[in-house]
C-alpha cells in the first residue's frame, strides 16, 4: 500500500468510526450548545486525541491488542455500562442544584476543574476520558490495519494522520455547529437540551449492559 493509499484509508476510516453516534457524541453536542463553541472544539479535540491515540495503539500493536480486548469484551462494556450511568445520572443530578453553575459554562462533574484551568481545558480533559472509557475504538482499528497490511513506517504515520484529521474535523464541525446554534436558544432550551443529553447517555449506559 502506498502512502497516499494508507492516508486515504485512514481518512475514511476516521469517518466511519467518528460518525457512529454514542454517548459520547451525545454529551458533546450537550456541552457545545450550554458552554458555547469554544468549549465545545476542545471538547471534539478530546475526542479526536483519543481517537488517534487509540488508531496509534492499533497501529503499533496490531492484531495483539485487538485480540487482547476481545477476550475481555465483556468485561471492557461492564466497566463502560457503569461509568457511563455514573457520568449521565451526576449530570442529572448537577441539573437538580439550580443553573447557575451550567450558566457559567463550567462543566458540572469537572467544576474545581474548570475553576483552575479554565473551561477549554477542563472540557478537553473530561472529553479525554469520556472517551478514553471506551477502548473498543481499538478494536475496530486493529480490524481494519489487519487488513490493510499497513507494511512501512511511512505507510503507517499516513493512516495514523488521515484517521486522526477525519475524527478532528467531524468532532470539531458537529460541536461548533451545536455551539454556535446555542447562542441562540433560550436558558430553558438550553436547560432541556441538558437533560436530553444526559437522558441519552444512561439510555446507551443500559443499552451497553444489556448487550454484555
Amino acid at each position: 500500500m502506498s502512502v497516499p493509499e494508507a492516508l486515504g484509508a485512514g481518512l475514511i476510516v476516521g469517518v466511519m468510526i467518528a460518525t457512529q453516534f454514542g454517548a459520547v457524541s451525545a454529551l458533546l453536542l450537550e456541552t457545545a450548545v450550554r458552554a458555547g463553541p469554544r468549549a465545545g472544539a476542545a471538547a471534539a479535540l478530546g475526542v479526536a486525541s483519543v481517537d488517534m491515540a487509540y488508531a496509534t495503539g492499533a497501529v503499533v500493536a496490531g492484531g495483539a491488542a485487538r485480540a487482547g480486548l476481545a477476550a475481555h469484551l465483556a468485561e471492557v462494556r461492564a466497566v463502560a455500562a457503569v461509568i457511563l450511568a455514573l457520568v449521565g445520572v451526576h449530570g442529572l443530578w448537577a441539573l437538580t442544584r439550580g443553573p447557575s453553575r451550567d450558566q457559567r459554562g463550567q462543566a458540572p462533574t469537572l467544576g474545581d476543574v474548570s475553576r483552575r484551568f479554565g473551561v477549554p481545558s477542563a472540557q478537553y480533559f473530561r472529553f479525554v476520558g469520556l472517551t478514553a472509557i471506551n477502548p473498543l475504538t481499538i478494536v475496530y482499528f486493529g480490524s481494519v490495519t489487519a487488513s490493510l497490511s499497513l507494511s512501512g513506517v511511512a505507510e503507517g504515520v499516513a493512516f495514523l494522520v488521515g484517521a486522526g484529521t477525519a475524527s478532528a474535523l467531524w468532532h470539531l464541525a458537529l460541536s461548533l455547529a451545536a455551539g454556535h446554534a446555542g447562542r441562540r436558544f433560550t436558558p430553558r432550551i438550553q436547560r432541556v437540551v441538558s437533560i436530553a443529553g444526559r437522558l441519552a447517555v444512561v439510555v446507551m449506559a443500559i443499552r451497553l449492559a444489556i448487550a454484555i
